[in-house]
């Protein structure tokens, strides 16, 4: 699939599918899956791969005087996602943490070319923003408010911080 981004902008989210993304003079704003979302990509990447099918998505960007971002979730979204998987019994915590070592050594199959612009893979989600989903998910109830304080800890935090903070958070949770 391709997505092309002329003198214009597009947001949206990094999907599993193969896709082409070309942004020429305008910008491109994608969030990246969580954690959770992108173990479970890669269990059917792995089931894909034992029963002969192609493996893995590749995205490709090529970007030329524009900028092409992409977001990591928040840590709201993290969360929710993670509690959720432990909760319903889809992820076991130390099955978890294999994956988790694995997705840091794996590729997640982006590549780009960039022509007087800019490309950026994982950019944090800005601090207001953090705050705000937080105190939005805390107020609703989504989030306690334990696990909430634990992750403030996690703002402006970067790869094995910000998942432990993460982790921390949905064990003091249960």
């Amino acid at each position: 699939m391709i997505q092309v981004c002329i003198m214009s902008g597009h947001e949206g989210r990094l999907r599993a599918e193969k896709k082409l993304y070309i942004t020429l003079m305008g910008g491109t704003e994608l969030n990246r899956p969580t954690l959770a979302k992108q173990i479970l990509m890669q269990r059917q990447q792995e089931k894909d791969v034992r029963e002969g099918k192609p493996a893995g998505q590749r995205h490709f960007f090529l970007t030329i005087m524009g900028a092409t971002e992409i977001l990591l979730p928040t840590l709201a979204e993290e969360f929710i996602d993670m509690h959720e998987t432990f909760r319903t019994g889809i992820l076991a915590v130390e099955e978890w943490d294999r994956c988790v070592a694995l997705l840091g050594k794996s590729d997640y199959g982006i590549a780009s070319f960039t022509l007087m612009g800019g490309f950026s893979e994982t950019t944090l989600p800005a601090e207001e923003k953090e705050i705000e989903t937080l105190a939005l998910h805390r107020h609703l109830g989504t989030i306690p408010e334990t696990a909430g304080r634990i992750l403030e800890f996690g703002i402006g935090q970067r790869d094995a911080e910000r998942w432990a903070t993460v982790r921390r958070a949905v064990l003091n949770s249960a």
